[in-house]
């Protein structure tokens, strides 16, 4: 299966009640961008474009992102990187989901 044909989010992230829905969606978009250099360089104009959305809104997502510590950016001369934190594993039975 090809991997950057969908997005995968992870149960614990998707069901944490201290991020938005959007947050949720980017931080999937950024795994397809991290896949293979193990981080995301994309700007926010294009993940405004990505997700339908402003880049203001974009800005704000990843500082929620960032303050509930799912990623964290290094900027690199020009270029700023997005990596993805090790998320714990949820103890949520996803059976119990649906």
């Amino acid at each position: 299966m090809d991997n950057n044909k969908y997005v995968k989010i992870p149960v614990s992230v998707l069901m944490d009640k201290s991020i938005c829905g959007n947050a949720k969606l980017l931080y999937g978009v950024i795994i397809v961008l991290s896949y293979i250099r193990n981080y995301c360089f994309a700007d926010n104009t294009y993940l405004a474009e990505t997700l339908n959305t402003t880049r203001r809104t974009i800005t704000r997502l990843i500082k929620e992102l960032k303050d509930n510590d799912y990623i964290y950016i290094v900027n690199d001369k020009h270029k700023r990187k997005i990596y993805i934190k090790d998320v714990p594993t949820s103890s949520i039975n996803v059976e119990d989901l649906f």
